[in-house]
Order: structure tokens, then sequence, then C-alpha cells
């Protein structure tokens, strides 16, 4: 697809710097050539596998903190439960940065070249939508308001999705590891007290939570805070990273209160 934009003019000299600056890393390469959505965040933003391990970092750390406040002398005879929910943060918030990251794609005109008129359609609908309502246009692109309130629509239902199929499967592994604690000793699974919760309720609550508010706030990081005031400080490696870094740890905060 990377060549199909290139014969078609759509590639600037800063996406193909990009490109040729990602080759250079075994790692970076591998993703870029095998993987089409690395490709597409790596080409848009360089720096994307950066936000993304600081976001897990703080993921880990601070649900780990969490889980030792609630459980306290009993956290490590409750480590199962504590790695599930670690699991389970770790793996949305994969998502919270992968779904709002800023793309950049060309493959919707190189299958549109070879496509069926209605199969053709449907790809021009979905590729005109843009991954972060606030990410700039590329060349040949003129996203309209309508097209980045679409964005923050359809990113949500994405995160919302996320959140309802992780959630279910978080509680009822949580339920299960409870069942399994209580037919292998009923004594400290009785004076735990832990109270079950009604899986379809909590799994629609948070699928809410993180379409909406989640959402919402990814997409600022992302889309402003990353892709364009970082952009103006490109050539500083540390105080970019350090603004994400900053940037994600107040979010995750202000997202647990």
């Amino acid at each position: 697809d990377l060549q199909k934009g290139i014969d078609l003019g759509l590639v600037s000299p800063e996406v193909l710097q990009n490109f040729f600056d990602l080759e250079k890393y075994p790692l970076l390469s591998e993703l870029t050539h095998r993987f089409q959505g690395f490709r597409e965040r790596l080409l848009a933003d360089p720096k994307f596998l950066h936000r993304l391990a600081i976001e897990e970092g703080i993921s880990v750390t601070t649900t780990l903190l969490a889980q030792y406040q609630k459980r306290k002398e009993n956290f490590f005879q409750e480590l199962d439960y504590v790695i599930t929910d670690t699991v389970r943060g770790s793996v949305v918030d994969f998502f919270t940065v992968w779904l709002p990251a800023p793309t950049l794609s060309f493959l919707s005109y190189a299958d549109e070249m070879n496509s069926p008129d209605n199969i053709s359609s449907l790809l021009g609908l979905l590729g005109s939508i843009p991954d972060n309502a606030f990410q700039k246009n590329p060349v040949g692109t003129n996203w309209t308001l309508n097209h980045r309130v679409a964005s923050v629509v359809f990113g949500g239902l994405k995160l919302a999705g996320v959140g309802f199929i992780s959630s279910i499967g978080a509680v009822a592994s949580s339920n299960s590891l409870f069942a399994v604690r209580k037919f292998l000793n009923p004594a400290i699974v009785a004076n735990q007290q832990i109270a079950r919760s009604p899986i379809l309720k909590t799994a629609v609550v948070y699928a809410c939570f993180l379409g909406i508010s989640a959402n919402l706030r990814y997409q600022i990081i992302a889309g402003v805070v990353e892709h364009r005031i970082s952009d103006q400080f490109a050539s500083q490696t540390f105080l970019v990273n350090m603004l994400s870094f900053v940037s994600r740890t107040i979010n995750s905060y202000w997202g647990t209160q």
C-alpha cells in the first residue's frame, strides 16, 4: 500500500523519511513490514511504541498499587485475582492506545482499484473516517468537521466493544476463580466475603465508561498532546517522552476518580 501511495503522489517526503528511519531498527522494521496496523501507526507517529510502553507501564504499576491497597495483607493469598485484574487492565490499555492513535494508510487506495463497486464504496466510507479526531490532514485528504465527529463516535463504539468483552472475561474469570477457591478451601472463602459482580451489568457500565469518558480523553492525548503539540518538539526525544508520561499519568489518575 505504501508503494501505491508513492505512485499516486500521496506520500509526503516526511512520511517517506519516517519509513526509512524505521528501517534502521530491526524490530520496528519487522513490525512495519509484517503488520499493517503497526505500519499505519508507526508511519503516522514513529514514537508510537514509546506511547504504548508508557501507557502499559503506568497501567501495570497503578493496578498493582490499587490491588495492594484494596487487599492489603491478603494480597499474596489472592494473587490470582490480582493477576486477572492486571491482565485485563493491560489488554484494555493496549486498545486505548491502539484505537485512537493517528494512522496513515494507503490501503484503501490500493484496494479500490481491484474491488467490486459495493466493496470499494464500503472501503471508501470507512477509509474516509480518521482514527483520531484531531489528526492532521495527510496529503490528498481533507477531513471535515463531520469526519472528525464520526471519528469520535466510531472510536467510542470500538472502545465500548473492547470494554464489554474484556469486562465479561474478567468477571467470568474472577467468578470461576472464586468457585475453585470455594471448592478447594471453603473456610478461607467464607472468611473473605467477596461480593460477586453481576456480569452483564458490570460489562455494560464498563463499556459506557470506555466508550465515552476514556474515548474522549485518549482521543485528546493521542491527537492533541502527542500528535500536534509534541510535533513542535520532535527533535527533543526526552521532552516528548516526558510530555507523554505526564499527560498519561494525569489521565490515569483522572480516569480512576
